[in-house]
């Protein structure tokens, strides 16, 4: 390659580039999170060589030593070690790229100056080597998480409205109760907490990344979590107790694909007949109209909690108290999340748009989000 020195001087550049992944590593970095930086600022070519360098990176640990997840982001972003033994990653894209090695020493020197000067983020993951193999205590959730994934696929994929309304509120309903029955487990006396709140990453692409953190948001506090938005490295983060981020990430998927399928089938009929306002007015409708539907969802999964608590109760003094026992658990649940957000984002800022809206796209968004179909729960926040 061009300005390498030949075959060792581009196996050392890989070797630097390979290095300065694990130093992102070190600051915080996820794959999901470098590679959605990194899209979101450069070129296509430039994500290719990122993924190529975090796919020779994680090949030198055992994949049991590697935090769960991982290996799906780089699957997600089609990254993979394809390359054989006898070259490296940056000489074998170089075959396979129109501008040749010129072309991937260009997009080798954006990734060192980039990858250089990432700032330090908070780590949610053990680094990739230290990570304990063996199950995880949300895997024992994973054939209800297992049914709610088989629902929304069956809503997204149905041509008819309303079974994949159907398919969606089951799944909501089910994920919603099932946030109510961990939180009081997690209360009870003789059991142990779950750890408190934790966070995740969740990457946002373009284009109108701003108005998919508001479903996001809109998602996140359905299901008693915040969302926070960090707009430069284009993903969101959101902090909630385990069972409720795992339902922010199956709902929010869903409902981002439902959206967009949605929003591609209408056309802005407005004079201005400027297709990008259309399209973020139809997310920013979708979006309110789906936290409607979620926060009414979740008082009635909470309503009907507390009835059965107070029906099942074996003591009828107790009766009268074991609804707004459950009520106060929930509460205090979501207080510990709010004060999570707190410590780790001390200040943060309201997110404000001032965005011109197509009215047509607006109402557009509404009536989709009425006919989407919802399986998730609530909770959210905005930097």
């Amino acid at each position: 390659m061009h300005g390498t020195g030949g075959e060792q001087g581009t196996r050392a550049r890989c070797d630097r580039l390979v290095g300065l992944v694990d130093t992102a590593w070190q600051r915080g970095w996820r794959p999901a999170d470098l590679h959605g930086y990194v899209a979101r600022h450069w070129d296509a070519l430039t994500a290719k060589v990122l993924g190529d360098a975090m796919a020779a990176n994680l090949a030198r640990y055992a994949p049991a030593t590697v935090t769960a997840g991982w290996h799906d982001h780089l699957e997600q972003i089609s990254a993979s070690v394809w390359w054989s033994p006898e070259t490296d990653h940056l000489r074998a894209r170089a075959a396979r790229t129109s501008g040749g090695a010129a072309a991937i020493d260009a997009a080798t020197g954006i990734l060192e100056v980039a990858l250089g000067r990432l700032p330090e983020i908070e780590r949610l993951d053990p680094l990739p080597g230290q990570a304990v193999p063996g199950r995880s205590p949300v895997d024992a959730d994973e054939r209800l998480l297992t049914r709610v994934r088989m629902m929304l696929a069956k809503a997204e994929s149905t041509p008819y409205e309303a079974e994949a309304e159907a398919f969606t509120a089951a799944a909501h309903s089910l994920m919603a109760r099932h946030s109510i029955d961990r939180a009081l487990l997690d209360a009870s006396a003789d059991a142990r907490r779950s750890g408190g709140p934790r966070a995740t990453r969740i990457p946002i692409a373009a284009p109108y990344a701003k108005d998919k953190f508001g479903l996001l948001s809109a998602v996140a506090r359905a299901n008693r979590c915040r969302a926070v938005w960090h707009e430069h490295f284009g993903f969101g983060t959101v902090i909630g107790h385990e069972s409720e981020l795992r339902a922010v990430e199956l709902l929010f998927a869903s409902l981002l694909v439902q959206a967009s399928t949605a929003m591609l089938t209408h056309r802005s009929t407005g004079s201005a007949g400027d297709a990008r306002v259309f399209r973020r007015s139809f997310l920013s409708g979708f979006a309110v109209r789906i936290a409607e539907r979620l926060a009414d969802a979740t008082a009635e999964q909470t309503r009907a909690a507390a009835a059965d608590a107070d029906r099942l109760s074996p003591s009828p003094a107790r009766s009268a108290g074991a609804g707004t026992d459950i009520v106060r658990v929930l509460a205090d649940r979501e207080r510990e999340v709010d004060d999570a957000v707190g410590e780790r984002f001390p200040h943060l800022s309201t997110m404000r748009s001032r965005a011109r809206l197509d009215v047509d796209g607006w109402i557009s968004g509404r009536a989709a989000g009425d006919r989407a179909s919802l399986g998730a729960h609530p909770g959210l926040d905005s930097a």
